[in-house]
Protein backbone atom coordinates (compact mmCIF):
# COMPACT_ATOMS: atom_id res chain seq x y z
CA UNK A 1 0.00 0.00 0.00
CA UNK A 2 2.56 2.12 0.65
CA UNK A 3 4.49 1.51 -2.16
CA UNK A 4 1.61 2.18 -4.30
CA UNK A 5 1.02 5.91 -2.46
CA UNK A 6 3.99 6.83 -3.44
CA UNK A 7 4.19 6.06 -7.08
CA UNK A 8 0.31 7.84 -6.66
CA UNK A 9 2.21 11.34 -4.99
CA UNK A 10 5.19 11.02 -7.63
CA UNK A 11 2.94 10.70 -10.54
CA UNK A 12 0.92 14.04 -9.43
CA UNK A 13 4.00 16.00 -8.94
CA UNK A 14 5.45 14.88 -12.31
CA UNK A 15 1.84 16.14 -13.86
CA UNK A 16 1.99 19.21 -11.90
CA UNK A 17 5.63 19.74 -13.09
CA UNK A 18 4.43 18.93 -16.54
CA UNK A 19 1.87 21.71 -16.11
CA UNK A 20 3.68 24.46 -15.33
CA UNK A 21 6.08 24.25 -17.64
CA UNK A 22 3.73 24.07 -20.81
CA UNK A 23 1.43 26.81 -18.85
CA UNK A 24 4.49 29.04 -20.22
CA UNK A 25 4.53 27.73 -23.14
CA UNK A 26 0.79 28.88 -23.86
CA UNK A 27 0.95 32.05 -22.08
CA UNK A 28 1.82 34.55 -25.37
CA UNK A 29 -1.52 32.59 -27.10
CA UNK A 30 -3.46 33.91 -23.76
CA UNK A 31 -2.28 37.56 -24.16
CA UNK A 32 -3.56 37.05 -27.45
CA UNK A 33 -6.73 35.91 -27.02
CA UNK A 34 -6.73 38.52 -24.42
CA UNK A 35 -5.77 41.42 -27.00
CA UNK A 36 -8.45 39.51 -29.60
CA UNK A 37 -11.16 39.73 -26.75
CA UNK A 38 -11.73 36.34 -27.52
CA UNK A 39 -14.28 34.78 -25.41
CA UNK A 40 -12.86 32.18 -23.09
CA UNK A 41 -12.97 28.22 -24.97
CA UNK A 42 -15.56 26.18 -22.98
CA UNK A 43 -14.07 22.50 -23.20
CA UNK A 44 -16.04 19.43 -22.07
CA UNK A 45 -13.69 16.62 -21.08
CA UNK A 46 -15.11 13.02 -21.24
CA UNK A 47 -12.82 10.63 -19.48
CA UNK A 48 -13.88 7.98 -17.31
CA UNK A 49 -10.11 7.65 -15.47
CA UNK A 50 -10.27 10.30 -12.59
CA UNK A 51 -6.24 11.23 -12.47
CA UNK A 52 -6.54 11.49 -16.48
CA UNK A 53 -10.04 14.06 -16.04
CA UNK A 54 -7.81 15.94 -12.79
CA UNK A 55 -4.86 16.11 -14.92
CA UNK A 56 -6.82 17.90 -17.87
CA UNK A 57 -8.75 20.31 -15.41
CA UNK A 58 -6.02 21.60 -13.92
CA UNK A 59 -3.97 22.13 -17.36
CA UNK A 60 -7.16 23.88 -18.93
CA UNK A 61 -8.10 25.83 -15.97
CA UNK A 62 -4.50 27.40 -16.12
CA UNK A 63 -4.32 27.99 -19.89
CA UNK A 64 -8.32 29.85 -19.07
CA UNK A 65 -10.33 27.34 -20.41
CA UNK A 66 -13.56 26.58 -18.77
CA UNK A 67 -13.88 22.82 -17.67
CA UNK A 68 -17.17 20.96 -17.94
CA UNK A 69 -16.89 17.12 -17.25
CA UNK A 70 -18.81 14.03 -18.20
CA UNK A 71 -17.61 10.61 -17.28
CA UNK A 72 -19.85 8.60 -19.77
CA UNK A 73 -21.52 9.28 -23.62
CA UNK A 74 -24.64 9.31 -22.22
CA UNK A 75 -23.45 12.20 -19.88
CA UNK A 76 -21.46 13.78 -22.46
CA UNK A 77 -24.51 14.21 -24.79
CA UNK A 78 -26.48 15.29 -21.76
CA UNK A 79 -24.33 17.92 -20.86
CA UNK A 80 -24.15 19.17 -24.55
CA UNK A 81 -28.27 19.65 -25.07
CA UNK A 82 -28.52 20.82 -21.38
CA UNK A 83 -25.70 24.06 -22.56
CA UNK A 84 -27.21 24.98 -25.68
CA UNK A 85 -30.60 24.85 -24.44
CA UNK A 86 -28.78 27.56 -22.13
CA UNK A 87 -27.14 29.40 -24.49
CA UNK A 88 -24.24 28.51 -23.51
CA UNK A 89 -22.05 26.83 -26.46
CA UNK A 90 -19.74 24.34 -25.89
CA UNK A 91 -16.35 24.74 -28.16
CA UNK A 92 -14.65 21.15 -28.14
CA UNK A 93 -15.38 17.95 -26.64
CA UNK A 94 -11.93 16.26 -25.60
CA UNK A 95 -13.45 12.53 -25.71
CA UNK A 96 -12.22 9.14 -24.83
CA UNK A 97 -13.12 6.66 -27.15
CA UNK A 98 -13.89 3.41 -24.43
CA UNK A 99 -15.97 5.80 -22.14
CA UNK A 100 -17.90 3.67 -20.13
CA UNK A 101 -21.72 2.53 -21.97
CA UNK A 102 -22.48 4.67 -24.59
CA UNK A 103 -18.44 4.82 -26.64
CA UNK A 104 -17.02 7.63 -28.71
CA UNK A 105 -18.08 6.54 -31.91
CA UNK A 106 -21.59 6.70 -31.07
CA UNK A 107 -21.11 9.93 -29.17
CA UNK A 108 -19.69 11.49 -32.76
CA UNK A 109 -21.92 10.28 -34.66
CA UNK A 110 -25.42 11.53 -32.89
CA UNK A 111 -23.39 14.80 -32.41
CA UNK A 112 -22.41 15.18 -35.68
CA UNK A 113 -26.32 14.43 -36.63
CA UNK A 114 -27.64 16.80 -34.32
CA UNK A 115 -28.27 20.55 -36.11
CA UNK A 116 -27.66 22.32 -32.80
CA UNK A 117 -24.52 20.35 -31.93
CA UNK A 118 -23.05 19.46 -35.50
CA UNK A 119 -20.72 22.81 -35.23
CA UNK A 120 -19.24 21.36 -31.79
CA UNK A 121 -15.59 20.33 -32.49
CA UNK A 122 -14.33 16.96 -31.20
CA UNK A 123 -10.47 15.38 -30.52
CA UNK A 124 -10.85 11.66 -29.55
CA UNK A 125 -8.32 10.63 -26.76
CA UNK A 126 -7.57 6.50 -27.55
CA UNK A 127 -4.80 4.31 -26.63
CA UNK A 128 -6.28 2.08 -29.29
CA UNK A 129 -3.07 2.96 -32.07
CA UNK A 130 -4.27 1.09 -35.06
CA UNK A 131 -4.96 3.30 -38.22
CA UNK A 132 -8.62 1.73 -38.19
CA UNK A 133 -9.42 3.01 -35.03
CA UNK A 134 -8.18 6.86 -35.66
CA UNK A 135 -9.57 7.01 -39.43
CA UNK A 136 -13.19 5.69 -38.50
CA UNK A 137 -13.26 8.55 -35.38
CA UNK A 138 -12.50 11.01 -38.42
CA UNK A 139 -14.49 9.21 -40.93
CA UNK A 140 -17.73 10.28 -38.61
CA UNK A 141 -16.45 13.59 -38.06
CA UNK A 142 -14.18 13.77 -35.55
CA UNK A 143 -11.47 17.04 -35.64
CA UNK A 144 -8.50 15.19 -34.71
CA UNK A 145 -7.04 12.58 -32.27
CA UNK A 146 -4.36 12.15 -29.46
CA UNK A 147 -3.36 8.38 -28.80
CA UNK A 148 -2.46 8.40 -25.03
CA UNK A 149 -0.31 8.46 -23.21
CA UNK A 150 -0.15 11.97 -24.70
CA UNK A 151 2.25 14.85 -23.99
CA UNK A 152 0.33 17.43 -22.60
CA UNK A 153 2.31 20.19 -24.81
CA UNK A 154 0.65 18.72 -27.97
CA UNK A 155 -2.63 18.50 -25.99
CA UNK A 156 -2.93 22.20 -25.66
CA UNK A 157 -1.19 23.11 -29.06
CA UNK A 158 -4.28 20.85 -30.79
CA UNK A 159 -6.64 22.79 -28.43
CA UNK A 160 -5.12 26.10 -29.65
CA UNK A 161 -5.13 24.87 -33.48
CA UNK A 162 -8.61 23.98 -33.24
CA UNK A 163 -9.92 26.85 -31.19
CA UNK A 164 -7.99 29.43 -34.15
CA UNK A 165 -10.16 27.06 -36.73
CA UNK A 166 -13.21 27.97 -35.32
CA UNK A 167 -12.71 31.51 -34.31
CA UNK A 168 -11.99 31.46 -37.99
CA UNK A 169 -15.12 29.70 -38.72
CA UNK A 170 -17.37 31.48 -36.61
CA UNK A 171 -16.40 34.97 -38.38
CA UNK A 172 -16.72 33.72 -41.55
CA UNK A 173 -20.61 32.35 -40.18
CA UNK A 174 -20.78 35.64 -38.99
CA UNK A 175 -20.10 37.33 -41.76
CA UNK A 176 -22.17 35.52 -43.81
CA UNK A 177 -24.99 36.20 -41.22
CA UNK A 178 -24.22 39.60 -42.27
CA UNK A 179 -23.83 39.72 -45.62
CA UNK A 180 -27.50 38.02 -45.50
CA UNK A 181 -28.95 40.35 -43.66
CA UNK A 182 -27.91 43.49 -45.86
CA UNK A 183 -28.70 41.13 -49.08
CA UNK A 184 -31.90 41.06 -47.53
CA UNK A 185 -32.42 44.93 -46.97
CA UNK A 186 -31.46 45.59 -49.83
CA UNK A 187 -33.83 43.02 -51.78
CA UNK A 188 -36.76 45.05 -49.67
CA UNK A 189 -35.15 48.11 -50.83
CA UNK A 190 -35.35 47.55 -54.36
CA UNK A 191 -38.60 45.39 -54.25
CA UNK A 192 -40.94 46.97 -51.75
CA UNK A 193 -42.25 50.77 -51.86
CA UNK A 194 -44.06 50.21 -48.28
CA UNK A 195 -41.38 52.07 -46.34
CA UNK A 196 -42.80 51.26 -43.05
CA UNK A 197 -42.36 47.37 -43.76
CA UNK A 198 -38.98 47.97 -44.74
CA UNK A 199 -38.09 50.10 -41.76
CA UNK A 200 -38.96 47.64 -39.52
CA UNK A 201 -37.22 44.99 -41.18
CA UNK A 202 -34.38 46.58 -41.26
CA UNK A 203 -34.49 46.88 -37.39
CA UNK A 204 -35.29 43.41 -36.35
CA UNK A 205 -32.64 42.41 -38.81
CA UNK A 206 -30.23 45.19 -37.29
CA UNK A 207 -31.02 43.72 -33.94
CA UNK A 208 -30.17 40.40 -34.75
CA UNK A 209 -26.98 41.25 -36.34
CA UNK A 210 -25.97 43.18 -34.08
CA UNK A 211 -27.38 41.38 -30.62
CA UNK A 212 -28.95 44.40 -29.17
CA UNK A 213 -31.54 44.88 -26.58
CA UNK A 214 -33.20 47.25 -28.71
CA UNK A 215 -33.14 49.48 -31.89
CA UNK A 216 -34.84 52.97 -33.64
CA UNK A 217 -34.87 54.33 -36.82
CA UNK A 218 -35.59 58.34 -36.94
CA UNK A 219 -36.14 60.07 -40.08
CA UNK A 220 -35.70 64.40 -40.48
CA UNK A 221 -39.14 66.42 -40.83
CA UNK A 222 -37.71 69.56 -42.50
CA UNK A 223 -40.75 71.44 -42.26
CA UNK A 224 -41.72 70.70 -38.77
CA UNK A 225 -38.08 71.24 -37.96
CA UNK A 226 -38.18 68.21 -35.86
CA UNK A 227 -37.09 64.01 -35.55
CA UNK A 228 -39.65 61.56 -35.79
CA UNK A 229 -39.18 57.97 -34.14
CA UNK A 230 -40.63 56.55 -37.16
CA UNK A 231 -40.26 52.74 -35.80
CA UNK A 232 -38.61 51.50 -32.33
CA UNK A 233 -38.91 48.10 -31.56
CA UNK A 234 -38.07 47.44 -27.66
CA UNK A 235 -38.58 44.11 -26.10
CA UNK A 236 -40.62 45.41 -23.22
CA UNK A 237 -43.13 47.59 -25.60
CA UNK A 238 -42.60 46.07 -28.87
CA UNK A 239 -43.11 48.55 -31.95
CA UNK A 240 -43.29 52.14 -31.08
CA UNK A 241 -44.15 54.90 -33.32
CA UNK A 242 -44.55 58.49 -33.68
CA UNK A 243 -42.64 60.11 -30.72
CA UNK A 244 -40.92 63.26 -32.19
CA UNK A 245 -37.75 65.22 -30.29
CA UNK A 246 -35.93 68.68 -30.93
CA UNK A 247 -32.83 68.50 -33.53
CA UNK A 248 -29.99 67.89 -31.34
CA UNK A 249 -31.66 65.88 -28.69
CA UNK A 250 -30.05 63.01 -27.01
CA UNK A 251 -27.33 60.95 -28.51
CA UNK A 252 -29.64 60.11 -31.78
CA UNK A 253 -30.19 64.04 -32.07
CA UNK A 254 -26.69 64.88 -32.17
CA UNK A 255 -25.86 61.81 -34.54
CA UNK A 256 -28.17 63.48 -37.20
CA UNK A 257 -27.07 67.25 -36.56
CA UNK A 258 -23.07 66.47 -36.60
CA UNK A 259 -24.00 63.89 -39.47
CA UNK A 260 -21.24 61.81 -38.04
CA UNK A 261 -21.70 58.45 -36.59
CA UNK A 262 -20.71 57.53 -32.69
CA UNK A 263 -20.21 54.14 -30.31
CA UNK A 264 -20.83 55.31 -26.80
CA UNK A 265 -19.75 52.10 -24.02
CA UNK A 266 -20.04 54.05 -21.14
CA UNK A 267 -23.32 56.23 -21.54
CA UNK A 268 -23.22 58.09 -18.04
CA UNK A 269 -20.01 59.67 -19.56
CA UNK A 270 -21.45 61.07 -22.68
CA UNK A 271 -22.43 65.03 -22.59
CA UNK A 272 -24.89 64.17 -25.17
CA UNK A 273 -26.57 61.47 -23.92
CA UNK A 274 -30.58 62.22 -22.58
CA UNK A 275 -32.61 59.67 -20.42
CA UNK A 276 -35.49 60.70 -21.76
CA UNK A 277 -34.50 60.97 -25.39
CA UNK A 278 -32.06 57.83 -25.77
CA UNK A 279 -34.44 55.60 -23.29
CA UNK A 280 -37.47 55.89 -25.58
CA UNK A 281 -37.32 51.93 -26.54
CA UNK A 282 -38.57 51.66 -22.29
CA UNK A 283 -35.25 50.03 -21.40
CA UNK A 284 -32.17 51.60 -19.16
CA UNK A 285 -29.17 52.44 -22.21
CA UNK A 286 -25.96 51.31 -20.97
CA UNK A 287 -24.31 51.37 -24.66
CA UNK A 288 -25.39 53.30 -27.88
CA UNK A 289 -24.34 52.73 -31.49
CA UNK A 290 -25.64 55.46 -33.55
CA UNK A 291 -25.13 56.15 -37.10
CA UNK A 292 -26.46 58.69 -39.31
CA UNK A 293 -28.63 57.99 -42.75
CA UNK A 294 -27.66 60.03 -45.39
CA UNK A 295 -28.10 60.53 -48.92
CA UNK A 296 -26.56 63.02 -51.54
CA UNK A 297 -24.47 64.43 -48.75
CA UNK A 298 -27.93 65.21 -46.76
CA UNK A 299 -28.34 63.72 -43.64
CA UNK A 300 -32.45 62.29 -43.93
CA UNK A 301 -31.85 60.66 -40.17
CA UNK A 302 -29.93 58.17 -37.95
CA UNK A 303 -30.65 54.04 -36.91
CA UNK A 304 -29.28 53.62 -33.23
CA UNK A 305 -29.17 50.18 -31.51
CA UNK A 306 -28.93 50.05 -27.57
CA UNK A 307 -27.58 47.79 -25.17
CA UNK A 308 -25.08 45.05 -26.97
CA UNK A 309 -25.88 41.50 -25.38
CA UNK A 310 -22.25 39.77 -25.70
CA UNK A 311 -19.92 42.70 -24.85
CA UNK A 312 -18.88 46.46 -26.45
CA UNK A 313 -20.03 47.66 -29.54
CA UNK A 314 -16.80 47.84 -31.83
CA UNK A 315 -15.32 49.13 -34.97
CA UNK A 316 -16.86 46.32 -36.80
CA UNK A 317 -20.07 47.02 -35.35
CA UNK A 318 -20.15 50.15 -36.90
CA UNK A 319 -19.04 49.48 -40.35
CA UNK A 320 -21.85 47.04 -40.56
CA UNK A 321 -24.16 49.52 -39.41
CA UNK A 322 -22.68 52.53 -41.66
CA UNK A 323 -23.41 49.67 -44.05
CA UNK A 324 -27.16 48.82 -43.54
CA UNK A 325 -27.74 52.66 -43.19
CA UNK A 326 -26.58 53.29 -46.59
CA UNK A 327 -29.15 51.08 -47.99
CA UNK A 328 -31.76 52.01 -45.90
CA UNK A 329 -31.14 55.89 -46.82
CA UNK A 330 -31.42 54.54 -50.45
CA UNK A 331 -35.07 52.88 -49.28
CA UNK A 332 -35.72 56.00 -47.33
CA UNK A 333 -35.43 58.59 -50.35
CA UNK A 334 -36.79 55.92 -52.89
CA UNK A 335 -40.45 56.23 -50.76
CA UNK A 336 -40.09 59.91 -50.59
CA UNK A 337 -39.34 60.02 -54.56
CA UNK A 338 -42.39 57.69 -55.57
CA UNK A 339 -44.48 59.22 -52.88
CA UNK A 340 -43.88 62.99 -54.95
CA UNK A 341 -44.01 61.07 -57.99
CA UNK A 342 -47.51 59.63 -57.32
CA UNK A 343 -48.83 63.39 -56.53
CA UNK A 344 -47.38 64.53 -59.82
CA UNK A 345 -49.06 61.40 -61.76
CA UNK A 346 -52.40 62.26 -59.67
CA UNK A 347 -52.10 66.01 -60.48
CA UNK A 348 -51.45 64.78 -63.86
CA UNK A 349 -54.79 62.93 -64.18
CA UNK A 350 -56.67 65.48 -62.37
CA UNK A 351 -55.21 67.57 -65.46
CA UNK A 352 -55.98 65.25 -67.91
CA UNK A 353 -59.87 64.83 -66.51
CA UNK A 354 -60.35 68.07 -66.98
CA UNK A 355 -59.02 69.07 -70.25
CA UNK A 356 -61.10 65.77 -71.14
CA UNK A 357 -64.20 67.48 -69.91
CA UNK A 358 -63.26 70.78 -71.47
CA UNK A 359 -62.89 69.45 -74.77
CA UNK A 360 -66.64 67.59 -74.48
CA UNK A 361 -68.04 70.83 -73.47
CA UNK A 362 -66.52 72.20 -76.36
CA UNK A 363 -67.90 69.33 -78.55
CA UNK A 364 -71.13 69.71 -77.25
CA UNK A 365 -70.87 73.78 -78.09
CA UNK A 366 -69.68 72.61 -81.76
CA UNK A 367 -72.85 70.43 -81.84
CA UNK A 368 -75.05 73.09 -80.19
CA UNK A 369 -76.80 74.13 -82.91
CA UNK A 370 -77.72 70.72 -84.39
CA UNK A 371 -78.35 69.79 -80.88
CA UNK A 372 -81.21 73.13 -79.69
CA UNK A 373 -82.35 72.24 -83.81
CA UNK A 374 -82.91 67.80 -82.28
CA UNK A 375 -84.70 69.16 -79.07
CA UNK A 376 -86.74 71.55 -80.70
CA UNK A 377 -88.53 69.19 -83.17
CA UNK A 378 -89.70 66.70 -80.50
CA UNK A 379 -90.80 70.12 -78.22
CA UNK A 380 -92.87 71.87 -80.97
CA UNK A 381 -94.16 68.26 -81.99
CA UNK A 382 -95.86 68.22 -78.04
CA UNK A 383 -96.74 72.15 -78.36
CA UNK A 384 -98.95 70.99 -81.30
CA UNK A 385 -100.34 67.82 -79.94
CA UNK A 386 -101.18 69.41 -76.35
CA UNK A 387 -102.53 72.24 -78.15
CA UNK A 388 -104.76 69.92 -80.46
CA UNK A 389 -105.92 67.70 -77.65
CA UNK A 390 -107.29 70.78 -76.30
CA UNK A 391 -110.03 71.46 -78.94
CA UNK A 392 -113.80 71.46 -77.63
CA UNK A 393 -115.32 69.10 -79.48
CA UNK A 394 -112.64 67.06 -80.08
CA UNK A 395 -113.55 63.06 -80.04
CA UNK A 396 -112.03 61.35 -76.91
CA UNK A 397 -110.70 58.78 -79.39
CA UNK A 398 -108.93 61.70 -81.48
CA UNK A 399 -107.66 63.47 -78.00
CA UNK A 400 -105.86 60.11 -77.13
CA UNK A 401 -103.81 60.11 -80.58
CA UNK A 402 -102.92 63.71 -79.81
CA UNK A 403 -101.96 62.65 -76.48
CA UNK A 404 -100.04 59.21 -77.58
CA UNK A 405 -98.40 61.25 -80.36
CA UNK A 406 -97.10 63.64 -77.43
CA UNK A 407 -96.39 61.06 -75.45
CA UNK A 408 -93.86 59.39 -78.01
CA UNK A 409 -92.40 62.79 -78.57
CA UNK A 410 -91.79 63.16 -74.85
CA UNK A 411 -89.62 59.87 -74.77
CA UNK A 412 -87.69 60.87 -78.20
CA UNK A 413 -86.85 63.92 -75.92
CA UNK A 414 -85.59 62.02 -72.52
CA UNK A 415 -83.42 59.71 -74.83
CA UNK A 416 -81.82 62.68 -76.66
CA UNK A 417 -81.30 64.44 -73.23
CA UNK A 418 -79.84 61.52 -71.53
CA UNK A 419 -77.85 60.68 -74.65
CA UNK A 420 -76.27 64.04 -74.25
CA UNK A 421 -76.07 63.49 -70.32
CA UNK A 422 -74.54 60.33 -70.58
CA UNK A 423 -71.61 61.89 -73.00
CA UNK A 424 -71.39 64.99 -71.03
CA UNK A 425 -70.75 63.66 -67.13
CA UNK A 426 -67.30 63.07 -66.36
CA UNK A 427 -66.14 59.13 -66.61
CA UNK A 428 -66.83 57.42 -63.26
CA UNK A 429 -66.07 53.79 -63.91
CA UNK A 430 -63.33 51.47 -64.99
CA UNK A 431 -63.52 49.66 -68.19
CA UNK A 432 -65.66 47.15 -69.30
CA UNK A 433 -66.28 44.64 -72.35
CA UNK A 434 -68.45 47.07 -74.96
CA UNK A 435 -70.22 46.25 -78.26
CA UNK A 436 -68.07 48.09 -80.81
CA UNK A 437 -71.07 48.51 -83.30
CA UNK A 438 -72.87 49.91 -80.28
CA UNK A 439 -70.93 52.44 -79.37
CA UNK A 440 -70.40 53.47 -83.53
CA UNK A 441 -74.16 53.81 -83.79
CA UNK A 442 -74.46 55.85 -80.42
CA UNK A 443 -72.08 58.25 -81.85
CA UNK A 444 -73.83 58.78 -85.13
CA UNK A 445 -77.44 59.47 -83.16
CA UNK A 446 -75.21 62.30 -81.17
CA UNK A 447 -74.05 63.55 -84.47
CA UNK A 448 -77.23 62.86 -86.36
CA UNK A 449 -78.35 66.30 -86.77
CA UNK A 450 -75.02 67.95 -87.43
CA UNK A 451 -74.51 65.33 -90.53
CA UNK A 452 -77.80 66.54 -91.99
CA UNK A 453 -77.47 70.16 -91.56
CA UNK A 454 -73.82 69.58 -93.13
CA UNK A 455 -74.98 67.51 -95.66
CA UNK A 456 -72.86 64.88 -95.20
CA UNK A 457 -74.22 61.22 -96.51
CA UNK A 458 -72.83 58.43 -93.87
CA UNK A 459 -72.22 54.74 -95.22
CA UNK A 460 -71.68 52.34 -92.56
CA UNK A 461 -69.90 48.71 -92.79
CA UNK A 462 -70.68 47.14 -88.97
CA UNK A 463 -69.19 43.99 -88.66
CA UNK A 464 -71.40 41.57 -86.59
CA UNK A 465 -70.06 38.88 -84.23
CA UNK A 466 -67.11 41.71 -82.86
CA UNK A 467 -65.81 40.44 -79.86
CA UNK A 468 -66.71 42.80 -76.75
CA UNK A 469 -63.59 44.76 -76.16
CA UNK A 470 -62.72 46.49 -72.68
CA UNK A 471 -63.21 50.09 -72.68
CA UNK A 472 -64.59 53.30 -70.73
CA UNK A 473 -67.63 53.95 -72.79
CA UNK A 474 -67.88 57.67 -73.13
CA UNK A 475 -64.38 58.27 -73.72
CA UNK A 476 -64.21 56.19 -76.43
CA UNK A 477 -67.75 57.85 -78.04
CA UNK A 478 -66.00 61.63 -77.52
CA UNK A 479 -62.80 60.08 -79.58
CA UNK A 480 -64.97 59.13 -82.44
CA UNK A 481 -67.50 62.13 -81.96
CA UNK A 482 -64.38 64.19 -82.36
CA UNK A 483 -63.17 62.40 -85.83
CA UNK A 484 -66.82 62.70 -87.41
CA UNK A 485 -67.17 65.93 -86.03
CA UNK A 486 -63.71 67.07 -87.86
CA UNK A 487 -64.62 65.09 -91.25
CA UNK A 488 -68.04 67.29 -91.38
CA UNK A 489 -66.00 70.69 -90.70
CA UNK A 490 -63.52 69.01 -93.38
CA UNK A 491 -66.13 68.79 -96.19
CA UNK A 492 -68.24 72.56 -95.51
CA UNK A 493 -69.45 71.95 -98.85
CA UNK A 494 -70.91 67.98 -98.04
CA UNK A 495 -69.48 64.91 -98.94
CA UNK A 496 -69.71 61.16 -98.06
CA UNK A 497 -68.38 59.65 -94.54
CA UNK A 498 -67.62 55.69 -94.26
CA UNK A 499 -67.55 54.33 -91.39
CA UNK A 500 -66.21 50.77 -91.22
CA UNK A 501 -65.75 47.80 -88.12
CA UNK A 502 -63.95 45.12 -88.34
CA UNK A 503 -61.67 42.41 -86.51
CA UNK A 504 -57.98 42.58 -87.53
CA UNK A 505 -56.43 39.27 -89.75
CA UNK A 506 -54.46 38.10 -86.07
CA UNK A 507 -57.94 38.75 -83.83
CA UNK A 508 -56.06 40.67 -81.65
CA UNK A 509 -57.60 43.66 -82.32
CA UNK A 510 -61.22 45.67 -82.99
CA UNK A 511 -61.01 48.45 -85.36
CA UNK A 512 -63.23 50.97 -86.61
CA UNK A 513 -61.85 53.58 -89.75
CA UNK A 514 -63.73 56.69 -90.62
CA UNK A 515 -62.94 57.76 -94.31
CA UNK A 516 -64.13 61.21 -95.73
CA UNK A 517 -64.19 62.78 -98.85
CA UNK A 518 -62.56 66.49 -97.48
CA UNK A 519 -59.24 68.22 -99.10
CA UNK A 520 -57.30 65.80 -97.32
CA UNK A 521 -54.48 66.48 -94.70
CA UNK A 522 -50.64 67.58 -96.15
CA UNK A 523 -48.05 65.72 -94.94
CA UNK A 524 -46.39 68.05 -92.72
CA UNK A 525 -49.77 68.44 -90.77
CA UNK A 526 -50.14 64.74 -89.68
CA UNK A 527 -46.52 64.85 -88.47
CA UNK A 528 -48.24 66.88 -85.48
CA UNK A 529 -51.69 65.87 -86.11
CA UNK A 530 -51.86 65.00 -82.32
CA UNK A 531 -49.68 67.61 -79.99
CA UNK A 532 -51.77 69.48 -77.90
CA UNK A 533 -52.70 73.16 -78.94
CA UNK A 534 -52.06 72.26 -82.60
CA UNK A 535 -54.83 73.52 -84.64
CA UNK A 536 -55.00 75.10 -88.52
CA UNK A 537 -58.63 76.12 -87.86
CA UNK A 538 -59.12 80.30 -86.40
CA UNK A 539 -61.65 78.82 -84.15
CA UNK A 540 -59.95 75.29 -83.09
CA UNK A 541 -58.45 74.53 -79.62
CA UNK A 542 -55.98 71.90 -80.71
CA UNK A 543 -57.15 69.31 -77.56
CA UNK A 544 -59.75 67.23 -79.66
CA UNK A 545 -57.07 65.43 -81.37
CA UNK A 546 -54.70 65.48 -78.43
CA UNK A 547 -57.05 63.96 -75.67
CA UNK A 548 -58.43 61.58 -78.42
CA UNK A 549 -54.74 60.17 -78.60
CA UNK A 550 -54.30 59.73 -74.66
CA UNK A 551 -57.54 58.37 -74.42
CA UNK A 552 -57.18 56.01 -76.86
CA UNK A 553 -53.10 55.04 -75.95
CA UNK A 554 -54.69 54.38 -72.01
CA UNK A 555 -56.61 51.80 -73.71
CA UNK A 556 -53.56 49.82 -74.98
CA UNK A 557 -54.91 51.18 -78.40
CA UNK A 558 -53.28 53.56 -81.16
CA UNK A 559 -54.53 55.83 -84.26
CA UNK A 560 -53.00 55.61 -87.35
CA UNK A 561 -54.28 58.17 -89.58
CA UNK A 562 -53.85 57.90 -93.90
CA UNK A 563 -53.72 60.78 -95.75
CA UNK A 564 -53.22 62.73 -99.48
CA UNK A 565 -54.03 65.93 -100.44
CA UNK A 566 -57.20 66.19 -102.26
CA UNK A 567 -58.22 62.13 -101.68
CA UNK A 568 -59.72 63.07 -98.14
CA UNK A 569 -58.52 61.22 -95.02
CA UNK A 570 -58.75 58.16 -93.21
CA UNK A 571 -58.62 57.59 -89.35
CA UNK A 572 -57.98 54.30 -88.18
CA UNK A 573 -58.90 53.30 -84.29
CA UNK A 574 -57.35 50.10 -82.94
CA UNK A 575 -58.33 48.72 -79.99
CA UNK A 576 -57.33 45.30 -78.21
CA UNK A 577 -59.85 43.04 -77.51
CA UNK A 578 -57.85 41.57 -74.65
Amino acid sequence: MCVTALVRVCKVRIISYAITLYTVTFYVITLMNNEQQSPIPRILVVEDDVEMVEMMQHMLALVRCEVLIAHSGEEALATLHREAAAGREVDLVLLDVMVPGMDGYEVITRVKADPVLRNTSIIMTTALDSVSDKTLGLGLGADDYLTKPFDPQELLARIDAIMRIRRSEQALRRRNQELAALIEINRMVTSSLDLDAVLKATVLGIREILRVEAGSLVLVDEEADKLVFRTTFSPEQGWITGRTIRPGEGIVGHVVQSGESKIVNDIERDPHFSAEVDEEAGITSRAILCVPLTIRDRVIGAIEVINKLDGKFTEQDLELLQAMAASVAVAVDNSNLYNELAEFAKEVERSQAQLVQAEKMAAIGRLAASIAHEINNPLQSIHNSMHLSLHDGLSEDKRLEYLSMAQSEVWRLIKIVQRMLDFYRPSRGGMSPSDINAIVENVLALAQKRLQHGHVNVHTSLTSGLPATPMVPDQIIQVFLNIVINAIEAMPSGGDLWLETLLAEDGEWVMVRFQDTGPGIPVEQIVNLFEPFYTTKVDGTGLGLAISYGIVERHGGAIEVLSQPGQGATFVVKLPVN
